[in-house]
């Protein structure tokens, strides 16, 4: 194949071979583009990517440190991460930077998230290629960015080292060896090196926007963050670095995970507040792609509020640790009041002054959990207090933040909203919908303009779940209570169940319900196996005890209302799945709870329909969406100490489920279904065991 025996080629450093054999490379064949790609890398000589190869050098410079670091009995394994969605165009430049390093005893990770392109072809050309590439294909895309599918491929790394590679950059060829040199020459937990950009239509390359950082940081030597924490602001990408895997294991050290992006941030914190042996090297290991189709920038500006997320993230993350130098607070701080970029790039003034809201919470959570004083403050930015002052101004306190997801509901959810609208409570109501047709999407908008507390918000048809986790991060009140646009609210149920939460501090309030049958408008109370446990919690004494019980309701979000801070503190979000979306949200507010409270009323009147189309009647491929709902779901509640009250309750609640959803699955999904469910019982047994 004269693809790979131009590769060959290249490893070999005959780059004239190698031009020759790519420029054979017809325009009909999948692989020109690459092929053009490589050409011009190797006509232009750049001198930040160098294609030439000078392999006796690399081969003598290697295997004069670290006791032969190249030999074949002493060379560590370096485990490289690369998560996969939709970047199809640009894999094949991508896995070639990787397993065409000079330095070989690497194994590539690959994690595809569930791709809906056709990656996971090239995917499993090159795995054929190359056995030192192991592929980790994910049934259904998980939420945020590339946190979850990293985590997994860490999971499964066997490395001394960790490396990261984005899907649609490039490595440069010598990006391991160099950062492996360093790491075992100064016995570092972290190298960080450079990188450089290059804009994939016009291929300009550009340096790294943060060099100007490295101003008086010394290179190839032992640094610590205390000493120097300019480190904290450089890039916090994490293809630029190299990871000691006991480091990261020790410091039980991974990207956060929910629906939103930005995870670098937070794991770059994690890394350097854990940190004692840094080294920054200057040599460019990555060359990033920018203005691609599909980068995180093209978001709607309201979703950049994650970025306050992730500053609770880290201020968690901070006060979880002993002797957490000031130094690192400090740097927090001011992390923090930069923070003022997601302000700035709102274009609407409405939602514009929540955000403002949303820093103001966020920067005096940080300074307060840091104990700084105002001289202290003002000493990080002078005009800190005055800007945190005014934007706290810009929007009121709400103890009441009140989530509705609408999709196609014109004739049913304006009966919900003009009940809610006489709320006597502080309130703020976020809509959105969910690609409805019927006219709902107009309503709502008509909604949020006629009410200062009201916002409206649009997306593609996603799901419940997904409308839901898009503006978690921009809830200011108190509490967050979840409602479905089909249902109805008793507003002075409500408004005591948020009482009587604030009263006693609860950080969640577990609540009754009814259901409504809409077709014949009858009415009952709870179901009979929640009204047997729920004569169980009334009598429970322990916040242990009430996690045990509770648990083993029926997972719908509107029988229970979250304090916000608990919604936020412990990134608790619904599932991506169109279907069974609620399971994540139900077992991990109970497991994360510290102060269960029950309130002995119901809030909320379930509409039930026959003939109205619901998620409970899905019968179509959708259904197979329970098998991530279980692996999302397991993951989140198995890392928690309450693990054990609820495991129980856990096992017979996903027996169950995957039980009843198998006869809604369609007939040619079965076999993967039943091995898939086989698989599941096992690993719970295995907990048992």
């Amino acid at each position: 194949m004269t693809f790979k025996k131009a590769n060959h080629y290249l490893r070999e450093g005959k780059t004239k071979e190698a031009l020759k054999e790519y420029q054979k490379i017809e325009t009909t064949s999948p692989l020109y583009d690459q092929a053009q790609f490589n050409i011009a890398l190797i006509k232009q000589d750049l001198d930040s990517i160098k294609l030439k190869k000078s392999q006796q050098l690399t081969r003598d410079r290697a295997a004069s440190i670290s006791g032969n670091l190249l030999s074949s009995n002493s060379k560590p394994l370096v485990s490289v991460v690369m998560p996969v969605f939709n970047v199809a165009p640009y894999l094949d430049a991508s896995i070639m930077s990787v397993l065409n390093q000079t330095y070989e005893n690497i194994e590539l990770i690959i994690v595809d998230d569930a791709s809906t392109d056709n990656g996971m072809n090239i995917i499993k050309m090159y795995e054929k290629q190359d056995s030192r590439i192991k592929v980790i294909p994910l049934e259904f895309n998980t939420l945020g960015g590339a946190g979850i599918p990293s985590n997994i491929g860490v999971d499964n790394a066997k490395g001394e080292y960790i490396a990261y590679a984005d899907s649609d950059d490039i490595l440069n060829e010598k990006a391991i060896e160099n950062m492996l040199t360093a790491a075992i020459e100064q016995d570092a937990e972290i190298v960080i090196a450079d990188f450089c950009n290059f804009d994939n239509e016009s291929r300009i390359f550009s340096p790294s926007y943060d060099k100007d950082r490295w101003s008086g940081v010394p290179l190839n030597t032992i640094l610590h963050p205390v000493k120097y924490p300019e480190l904290f602001r450089l890039s916090p990408v994490p293809w630029r670095k190299l990871y000691k895997s006991s480091f990261l294991e020790k410091n039980s050290i991974r990207f956060p995970e929910g629906d939103y992006f930005y995870e670098d941030n937070p794991l770059h914190w994690f890394v350097l507040a854990s940190a004692q042996r840094v080294v920054l090297i200057d040599e460019e290991v990555a060359y990033h792609r920018m203005e691609r189709e599909g980068q995180t920038m093209g978001a709607g500006f309201y979703k950049l509020s994650a970025q306050f997320c992730h500053l609770n993230s880290i201020r968690n993350y901070l006060n979880a640790q002993n002797d957490i130098p000031k130094k690192y607070w400090e740097e927090l701080s001011d992390f923090a009041y930069r923070a003022n970029w997601v302000v700035d790039k709102q274009e609407d003034d409405k939602l514009k002054n929540i955000v403002k809201k949303r820093y103001y919470q966020t920067a005096s959570d940080i300074n307060t959990t840091a104990m700084l004083s105002d001289d202290e403050i003002k000493k990080i930015r002078s005009g800190y207090l005055k800007r945190c002052k005014e934007y706290d101004a810009a929007y009121p306190n709400k103890d009441l933040a009140i989530v509705i997801p609408i999709y196609n509901c014109i004739d049913l959810f304006p009966q919900l909203m003009e009940s809610l609208l006489k709320l006597s409570i502080s309130n703020e109501i976020f809509l959105i919908d969910d690609g409805s047709t019927d006219g709902t999407t107009e309503l709502c908008q008509q909604y949020a303009q006629s009410n200062p507390h009201v916002f409206c918000f649009s997306q593609s048809n996603k799901g419940a779940g997904v409308a839901r986790n898009s503006v978690i991060p921009l809830i200011t009140a108190k509490y967050t209570y979840f409602v479905d646009a089909d249902d109805q609210v008793d507003i002075n149920a409500l408004t005591k169940a948020i009482d009587f939460g604030i009263n006693n501090n609860h950080d969640l309030v577990l609540a009754k319900y009814k259901i409504h049958f809409h077709d014949k408008d009858t009415y009952r109370g709870m179901w009979n196996a929640d009204e047997a446990i729920w004569t169980q919690l009334k009598q429970a004494d322990t916040n242990d005890d009430k996690k045990s019980l509770s648990s083993k309701l029926i997972n719908y979000p509107w029988n229970r209302v979250i304090k916000t801070k608990l919604l936020h503190d412990e990134n608790i979000f619904f599932g991506k799945t169109i279907v069974h979306n609620d399971v994540p949200y139900h077992w991990h507010s109970i497991i994360a709870a510290k102060n269960i409270g029950i309130y002995d009323n119901a809030i909320c009147y379930h509409r039930k329909f026959e003939t109205r189309q619901q998620i409970t009647n899905i019968t179509d491929a959708r259904r197979l969406m329970v098998l991530e709902a279980y692996r999302y779901t397991h993951e989140l509640i198995k890392a928690y100490d309450a693990y054990p009250l609820v495991f129980t309750a856990w096992e017979k609640f996903i027996r169950d489920l995957i039980n009843w959803a198998k006869s809604r699955i369609p007939e040619k999904n079965l076999e993967a279904y039943s091995q898939r469910q086989k698989q599941i019982i096992n690993e719970l047994e295995a907990v048992k065991l």
